[in-house]
Protein backbone atom coordinates (compact mmCIF):
# COMPACT_ATOMS: atom_id res chain seq x y z
CA UNK A 1 0.00 0.00 0.00
CA UNK A 2 1.32 3.26 -0.72
CA UNK A 3 2.31 5.83 2.05
CA UNK A 4 -0.38 8.53 1.18
CA UNK A 5 -2.93 6.50 0.47
CA UNK A 6 -4.61 6.70 4.00
CA UNK A 7 -4.16 10.36 4.14
CA UNK A 8 -5.91 10.59 0.88
CA UNK A 9 -9.04 8.25 2.03
CA UNK A 10 -9.89 10.74 5.26
CA UNK A 11 -9.70 13.85 2.89
CA UNK A 12 -11.99 12.24 0.53
CA UNK A 13 -14.43 11.16 3.31
CA UNK A 14 -14.29 14.33 4.90
CA UNK A 15 -14.76 16.08 1.63
CA UNK A 16 -17.51 13.53 1.46
CA UNK A 17 -18.83 14.73 4.50
CA UNK A 18 -18.49 18.16 4.48
CA UNK A 19 -20.12 18.72 1.20
CA UNK A 20 -23.39 16.30 2.33
CA UNK A 21 -23.99 18.83 5.48
CA UNK A 22 -24.70 21.47 2.61
CA UNK A 23 -26.85 19.36 0.96
CA UNK A 24 -29.11 18.68 3.94
CA UNK A 25 -32.90 20.11 2.80
CA UNK A 26 -34.60 22.92 4.11
CA UNK A 27 -37.90 22.42 5.93
CA UNK A 28 -40.31 22.86 2.76
CA UNK A 29 -44.40 23.25 3.12
CA UNK A 30 -46.37 21.23 0.83
CA UNK A 31 -46.12 22.17 -2.60
CA UNK A 32 -43.24 24.70 -1.46
CA UNK A 33 -40.92 24.57 -4.59
CA UNK A 34 -38.20 26.95 -3.26
CA UNK A 35 -37.58 28.08 0.62
CA UNK A 36 -38.58 31.31 1.10
CA UNK A 37 -41.10 31.60 -1.22
CA UNK A 38 -44.83 31.30 -0.87
CA UNK A 39 -47.62 30.86 -3.60
CA UNK A 40 -51.82 30.29 -3.62
CA UNK A 41 -50.45 26.51 -4.97
CA UNK A 42 -49.70 25.97 -1.47
CA UNK A 43 -52.82 26.72 -0.36
CA UNK A 44 -54.54 24.58 -2.83
CA UNK A 45 -52.19 21.73 -2.52
CA UNK A 46 -53.32 18.33 -2.79
CA UNK A 47 -52.29 16.62 0.99
CA UNK A 48 -53.42 20.12 2.11
CA UNK A 49 -56.94 19.83 0.96
CA UNK A 50 -57.57 16.41 1.52
CA UNK A 51 -56.08 17.14 5.44
CA UNK A 52 -58.63 19.86 5.72
CA UNK A 53 -61.73 17.61 4.23
CA UNK A 54 -60.91 14.35 6.32
CA UNK A 55 -60.94 16.38 10.04
CA UNK A 56 -64.02 18.65 8.63
CA UNK A 57 -65.70 15.33 7.46
CA UNK A 58 -64.62 13.60 10.42
CA UNK A 59 -65.68 16.31 13.09
CA UNK A 60 -69.07 17.00 11.30
CA UNK A 61 -70.08 13.61 10.43
CA UNK A 62 -71.22 14.29 7.30
CA UNK A 63 -70.40 15.58 3.44
CA UNK A 64 -68.39 17.95 3.08
CA UNK A 65 -67.38 20.36 0.17
CA UNK A 66 -64.16 22.51 0.17
CA UNK A 67 -64.07 24.87 -2.23
CA UNK A 68 -66.33 23.50 -4.62
CA UNK A 69 -64.48 20.22 -5.00
CA UNK A 70 -67.15 17.77 -5.14
CA UNK A 71 -66.05 14.69 -7.68
CA UNK A 72 -63.48 12.22 -7.03
CA UNK A 73 -59.82 12.69 -6.83
CA UNK A 74 -60.46 16.03 -6.21
CA UNK A 75 -61.99 17.05 -9.48
CA UNK A 76 -64.35 19.86 -9.91
CA UNK A 77 -62.96 21.89 -7.15
CA UNK A 78 -62.30 25.80 -7.96
CA UNK A 79 -58.84 27.04 -7.83
CA UNK A 80 -60.21 30.58 -7.47
CA UNK A 81 -62.17 29.99 -4.28
CA UNK A 82 -58.99 29.11 -2.22
CA UNK A 83 -57.33 32.07 -1.25
CA UNK A 84 -53.56 32.83 0.33
CA UNK A 85 -54.40 34.87 3.07
CA UNK A 86 -51.27 36.12 4.78
CA UNK A 87 -47.50 34.52 5.40
CA UNK A 88 -45.89 34.35 9.01
CA UNK A 89 -41.79 34.14 8.81
CA UNK A 90 -41.49 31.69 11.90
CA UNK A 91 -37.95 31.57 12.19
CA UNK A 92 -34.61 31.92 9.82
CA UNK A 93 -35.97 28.69 7.79
CA UNK A 94 -39.63 28.09 8.60
CA UNK A 95 -42.41 30.00 7.48
CA UNK A 96 -46.43 29.12 7.76
CA UNK A 97 -48.99 30.46 5.69
CA UNK A 98 -52.80 31.04 6.27
CA UNK A 99 -55.32 30.47 3.32
CA UNK A 100 -58.50 30.10 2.60
CA UNK A 101 -61.60 28.47 0.80
CA UNK A 102 -65.49 27.93 1.33
CA UNK A 103 -66.20 25.18 3.12
CA UNK A 104 -69.73 23.31 2.78
CA UNK A 105 -71.66 21.15 4.95
CA UNK A 106 -75.05 20.81 6.80
CA UNK A 107 -76.74 23.32 4.85
CA UNK A 108 -73.97 25.84 5.53
CA UNK A 109 -71.34 27.62 3.69
CA UNK A 110 -69.20 29.88 5.13
CA UNK A 111 -65.04 30.86 4.14
CA UNK A 112 -62.53 29.06 6.89
CA UNK A 113 -59.40 30.30 7.46
CA UNK A 114 -56.58 27.43 7.45
CA UNK A 115 -52.71 28.05 8.42
CA UNK A 116 -50.43 25.29 7.21
CA UNK A 117 -47.02 25.14 8.64
CA UNK A 118 -44.47 23.59 10.79
CA UNK A 119 -45.41 21.13 14.03
CA UNK A 120 -43.99 22.20 17.18
CA UNK A 121 -43.75 26.04 19.17
CA UNK A 122 -41.89 28.94 18.70
CA UNK A 123 -38.07 27.76 19.43
CA UNK A 124 -38.83 24.47 18.92
CA UNK A 125 -40.14 24.13 15.47
CA UNK A 126 -40.30 20.06 14.06
CA UNK A 127 -39.44 19.25 10.68
CA UNK A 128 -43.14 18.17 9.78
CA UNK A 129 -46.20 20.00 8.77
CA UNK A 130 -49.74 20.68 10.68
CA UNK A 131 -53.31 22.28 9.30
CA UNK A 132 -54.86 24.06 11.47
CA UNK A 133 -58.61 25.60 11.27
CA UNK A 134 -61.77 26.63 13.11
CA UNK A 135 -61.93 28.30 16.58
CA UNK A 136 -62.75 32.05 17.51
CA UNK A 137 -59.95 33.82 15.01
CA UNK A 138 -61.83 37.20 15.30
CA UNK A 139 -64.43 38.60 12.84
CA UNK A 140 -62.91 37.72 9.89
CA UNK A 141 -61.12 34.80 11.10
CA UNK A 142 -64.02 32.26 9.23
CA UNK A 143 -64.93 28.58 11.06
CA UNK A 144 -67.37 29.98 13.69
CA UNK A 145 -70.38 27.99 12.07
CA UNK A 146 -69.06 24.95 11.42
CA UNK A 147 -65.78 25.07 13.74
CA UNK A 148 -66.55 26.57 16.90
CA UNK A 149 -63.25 24.68 18.06
CA UNK A 150 -59.64 24.99 16.82
CA UNK A 151 -58.60 21.79 15.04
CA UNK A 152 -55.24 20.77 14.39
CA UNK A 153 -54.28 17.37 11.90
CA UNK A 154 -51.31 16.34 10.79
CA UNK A 155 -51.54 14.83 7.18
CA UNK A 156 -51.10 11.45 6.85
CA UNK A 157 -48.16 9.95 4.58
CA UNK A 158 -50.25 8.11 2.45
CA UNK A 159 -52.19 9.32 -0.69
Amino acid sequence: MPVGQPTKTIFMLGALLWSGAGLASPFLLPSQDTPNFYSAKMCRDRQVLSALKTAATTILKTKVIVAGGDGPEWSGYQPGDIHLEAISILSKDKGAIFCSATITAKGITERVVYSVGPTGAPGSYGDSWIVKFGGDLGPHGGGHKLFPEMIQVEPSDGP
